[in-house]
């Protein structure tokens, strides 16, 4: 719907939004320097024999960190409201208005980047304890500065932002502008990765707590800040923006609460210390202030949102939301105090090394009992299957109550592999992986091979597809992102057999035979990432041999055989060196965290070796059995429905492939060309039709598609486009044509307008050119 606004209405009051703008990162920097004083966070005069760096350099950490979340805070702000909140463009075109904010957050990342490197420079001199001036010498900086977890972090932030604002004067579309929101809520997310959290005893609920704290803040508050910018200039329908923010925001706000809470947990001794200790002081505040803001938001959501229709609603809006923004803006200043401040927990004191390296104390020597049912918390994976399972639940009461089929057995499936991961991320098993190399083979082997079955076998994308409504506007929603990213490229590249194949080997040799697995072994969030490798390859693989979600590249059944029986050569071959080597696997991690109970490391690393290769023979004798049901059944249904097509029709199909090779054997002894009607071939016949001379090949997809892989030796008319009616009346009526799409929709409408002008002699690929690859015929690409 197209909104006209009156020209009093688009004047920009800049002075306003200057001012206003001032006050809000006034208030942050004020509550920040509130927050260190009372936390104990504050620059204090050094004792002496300690080098001091001064208060400017103190005080100067705090404000910068400040001013740098704020940079970040807009950038991810606008980046979010081009990409989901304002009306796009056709086909994933920014608006005008939505060009505009990319083009502010490319200036806002322009700042964040060179903010990063202002507070590096200074967190490098605090903590060395030097002037400014000797911290920013290349020597300093070549030395310390990439061995400072915290300068590294901003170092790595620097280069995200700068790439965000290169990327962001030169990107149009919606898709840029979502995948630079990623990379925005990653780079903001790097500090709190390399904080004091990463100390605690409790690192993995103090890391994913951090973490999830900062993005949901970034989103919400970033999103608020830029409704209330354009609630200002009145430029876009802000009815239908907040109505999109308002589930995000939702969203947000319980992560905060939930994720404040465990970061409290992680940080205080005990509940009585957020009233008698500072740091607890200060929580506590922001504890309040967080309250406040779900109460401000319930108002909007409930009292405004309903009338944002009604004159005058706009000026209601911006007065709430800018008393919100104010206290967000205390918010994020209370909130770098205590990022920045040191925190009363008190941890243990292990008595090893290797136990402080792992942050509790060795298990005891494994036990049926200790290593299924033990427990060892991994929020970030325990809260995303808890997430999952969920989400796939309430999809299946969705489809059930509007009264659609779905099997339940694809439930079971689902919440089989949700528990695997559940289990191989926070059971016993987790926890003795952690310092047992065979151990660790189960858990890898479980996580990567029997997991991901189940999963792929549920369809979450089908499910998501049929659960999910269509947009009723230009804009995309949920469904409308998922079929982008079904069809993208990356997706192609994800799920090409190749490629996933080589992840594959990547994860095997790449990983155990390099330095690499102790390097992430040692690292908590390489160890989180490290599994996420296992469970997405994992998936990759299996979606390509048993999905039944839509993928761009779907495998004849005996080439998925083959890809399964490569797969088990290759874990093979690489048990058999674990088996045959003469040292430890991984000895700088598992030799420093090496347990009474571990006697002989090299007999666990040979252990590991033969529950590589004994493990993985279950998952694939699965596979293979679920391949040749899948095969069979298609076998089975194509047979059925070529009978009942030729019950219908009188076998016209094969009587019409009859007629056209003996009108092209007529036509080979100079005679003329009975031209014969339309038929609808599957892709075997297809494809001998497209080898005989004299033959049209027409795609009828769009230029985009047909570029990524068509049919060798097509031409390209776009059925969609305008100029495709012009296009076939070049047609001669007596030519004979081969005609598909993508699924065989839109060629059975370019047939339909090719046979108003009289062209009859026409062989359509029924299943489209997804078919055609699933039978295994070859395509090119034009990218």
């Amino acid at each position: 719907m197209k909104t006209t606004l009156s020209p009093a209405a688009q004047v920009v009051p800049r002075s306003r939004i200057l001012v206003f703008a001032s006050l809000v990162i006034g208030i942050a920097i004020g509550a920040s320097a509130i927050g260190l004083i009372v936390a104990g966070g504050s620059y204090q005069v050094a004792p002496a024999g300690i080098t001091d760096t001064g208060p400017l350099i103190a005080w100067g950490v705090g404000i910068l960190r400040v001013l740098t979340d704020i940079a970040g805070i807009l950038t991810i702000g606008f980046l979010v409201s081009a990409a989901f909140l304002d009306p796009s463009g056709k086909d994933g075109v920014l608006s005008s208005v939505g060009r505009k904010d990319v083009i502010r957050a490319a200036w806002a990342a322009a700042v964040w980047a060179i903010l990063s490197v202002i507070q590096a420079s200074f967190l490098l001199a605090y903590v060395l304890g030097i002037s400014l001036t000797e911290a920013i010498t290349p020597i300093v900086v070549s030395t310390y500065a990439t061995d400072i977890p915290a300068t590294r972090a901003l170092i790595v932030v620097f280069v995200i932002a700068a790439v965000i604002a290169l990327g962001g004067f030169i990107t149009a579309t919606t898709d840029v502008s979502a995948a630079g929101v990623v990379l925005a809520l990653v780079a903001v997310s790097l500090p709190s990765l390399a904080g004091h959290g990463s100390g605690l005893g409790d690192h993995a609920l103090a890391l994913t707590a951090g973490v999830t704290h900062v993005v949901a803040a970034a989103l919400w508050v970033g999103g608020l800040v830029v409704l209330l910018f354009h609630a200002i200039k009145r430029d876009i329908p802000l009815g239908r923006a907040l109505e999109r923010f308002s589930p995000l925001a939702l969203i947000a706000i319980v992560l905060l609460a939930v994720s404040g809470l465990s970061n409290s947990y992680t940080r205080l001794n005990s509940f009585d210390e957020l009233f008698t200790n500072g740091y607890g002081q200060v929580v506590l505040v922001k504890v309040g202030l967080i309250l406040s803001l779900g109460f401000l938001g319930y108002r909007l959501r409930t009292r405004v949102l309903p009338l944002l229709r009604a004159p005058g609603a706009g000026k209601r809006f911006a007065k709430v939301a800018a008393c919100e923004v104010m206290i967000m803006a205390a918010a994020v200043g209370l909130g770098v105090a205590l990022a920045t401040s040191p925190y009363p927990r008190v941890e243990q004191v292990l008595p090893t090394f290797g136990e402080t390296l792992l942050g509790y104390p060795y298990p005891p020597a494994p036990t049926v009992s200790s290593v299924v049912f033990g427990f060892q918390l991994e929020p970030f994976f325990l809260a995303g299957s808890v997430i999952a399972a969920a989400l796939y639940i309430v999809g299946y009461i969705h489809l059930r109550q509007r009264g659609d089929a779905w099997p339940t057995m694809r439930l079971v499936a689902w919440l089989a592999g949700v528990g695997v991961i559940i289990w191989c991320t926070n059971s016993g098993i987790a926890l003795y992986s952690q310092v047992s190399v065979g151990l660790h083979m189960v858990n890898h082997m479980t996580l990567t091979m029997l997991g991901p079955i189940f999963l792929v076998m549920a369809a979450p994308a089908t499910l998501a597809l049929r659960v999910l409504r269509p947009s009723r506007t230009n804009e995309r929603g949920p469904r409308e992102w998922l079929v982008l990213f079904l069809n993208s490229k990356i997706n192609s590249l994800a799920t090409n057999p190749f490629f996933v194949f080589f992840i594959y080997v990547i994860g095997l040799y790449g990983l155990y035979l390099t330095p690499a697995f102790g390097w992430l072994m040692g690292s908590h969030i390489g160890h989180v990432l490290m599994q996420l490798h296992f469970i997405l390859a994992g998936y990759l693989f299996y979606w390509v041999l048993l999905g039944i979600d839509p993928r761009p590249h779907p495998l004849p059944y005996w080439g998925r055989i083959v890809l399964l029986l490569l797969s088990l050569g290759v874990h093979a071959f690489f048990s058999v060196i674990l088996m045959m080597g003469t040292t430890p696997m991984a000895i700088e991690w598992y030799g420093l965290v090496r347990p009474d109970w571990v006697v002989d490391p090299l007999a666990d690393t040979l252990f590991g070796g033969q529950v590589a290769w004994g493990l993985s023979e279950i998952p694939a004798l699965l596979a293979l059995i679920t391949i040749m049901v899948q095969w069979s059944r298609s076998d089975a249904r194509d047979a059925k429905r070529k009978d009942r097509q030729a019950e219908r029709d009188g076998d016209a199909e094969l009587n019409a492939y009859n007629k056209h090779l003996a009108s092209l054997n007529q036509g080979s002894k100079g005679r003329r060309v009975e031209p014969q009607g339309p038929a609808r071939v599957d892709a075997n016949m297809f494809a001998s039709v497209v080898v005989t001379p004299g033959i049209t090949i027409i795609d009828v997809r769009t230029p985009g598609e047909f570029a990524q892989s068509h049919i060798g030796g097509a031409v390209n008319y776009n059925v969609e486009g305008p100029d495709f009616a012009d296009q076939i009346k070049g047609l001669d009526p007596d030519g004979v044509y081969a005609v598909y799409c993508q699924s065989g929709n839109r060629s059975q409408v370019a047939v339909g307008k090719m046979a108003g002008i009289g062209v009859r002699s026409v062989f359509e690929l029924e299943s489209g050119i997804t078919g055609w690859e699933s039978a295994g015929s070859p395509v090119v690409s034009e990218s």
